[in-house]
């Protein structure tokens, strides 16, 4: 170890691995996660992954964005839904529809890239997963349910309702 550079250096049969210390200061990215919602959506992970998938085959060809409509259930029998969709020239257009468990707040859009979206998703494997919005142009954060520890922010992408 050689504190005065900042450096230290590890040796193993074989192997030798040296890191630097970097200067300056890490970027507060507390400062990036919404603290409030207008809208908080709970969704079956398993069931939110397959829409995303497949509009996501659709998307590669669109510029790979995916659209995200929340809407609660008017007549009060289901506590709402997402509208999935996602464009292609080529190919056409896709539509999925994915019950929420749980749904506050009022209507929201938010569109998203897909691999970035796919990524969370994958990420967090089973469970229910909450989707909390408060505009189209504003980070969502995805949450699991089941666990305090994890927060995974996506920033939207800016598109043409």
């Amino acid at each position: 170890m050689t504190p005065a550079k900042g450096q230290v250096m590890f040796r193993t049969q074989g192997v030798e691995l040296v890191s630097q210390l970097l200067q300056g200061a890490f970027p507060n990215y507390e400062q990036l996660i919404p603290q409030n919602y207008q809208t908080r959506a709970v969704f079956d992970l398993p069931t939110l992954l397959r829409a995303t998938r497949t509009a996501a085959i659709f998307a590669r060809d669109g510029n790979n964005i995916i659209r995200i409509q929340m809407e609660p259930d008017a007549n009060g029998g289901t506590p709402g839904k997402a509208i999935i969709s996602s464009r292609s020239e080529e190919v056409g257009d896709n539509q999925g529809e994915v019950d929420a468990e749980s749904l506050e707040g009022g209507e929201s859009k938010i569109a998203f890239n897909s691999r970035y979206l796919q990524e969370v998703l994958s990420v967090l494997e089973r469970g229910q997963v909450a989707l909390e919005t408060t505009t189209p142009s504003s980070p969502g954060v995805f949450k699991p349910i089941d666990s305090d520890d994890y927060i995974h922010v996506v920033m939207p992408m800016f598109v043409q309702w």
